[in-house]
């Protein structure tokens, strides 16, 4: 029995590790991003949205295996983090937030 063939234990899937190693390369690219940038300009501030986007992806990918719950938590973190970024730091906010992206997972299972 070859090492693919092998039983999995408990109905768990296996999951891929290169998003694992995305997500943790991900992590080391958004701390250096915040110790060495200027955050004033366009470019290091569309950087980080988008490095928080696919760190925050690709390791929710390499937990779950669900691409549709991975790019909706992706998503919220993003659209957390650009909230802060725009000064809206209430926490009716975070609670909005919260409340659509569950209602949005809830409308795409029943799809």
């Amino acid at each position: 029995m070859e090492l693919h063939d092998a039983p999995r234990l408990h109905g768990h899937t296996n999951h891929n590790v290169i998003w694992l190693i995305i997500g943790i390369c991900g992590l080391s690219g958004l701390g250096w991003l915040i110790n060495t940038q200027d955050p004033d300009f366009i470019v290091p501030l569309g950087a980080f949205f988008l490095l928080v986007f696919a760190t925050t992806f690709s390791l929710t990918l390499f937990i779950t295996n669900i691409v549709r719950r991975s790019i909706l938590v992706g998503g919220g973190v993003f659209v957390f983090f650009l909230l802060r970024f725009l000064g809206l730091r209430d926490l009716y906010y975070s609670i909005l937030l919260l409340a659509c992206l569950i209602s949005l997972e809830v409308y795409m299972q029943k799809r």
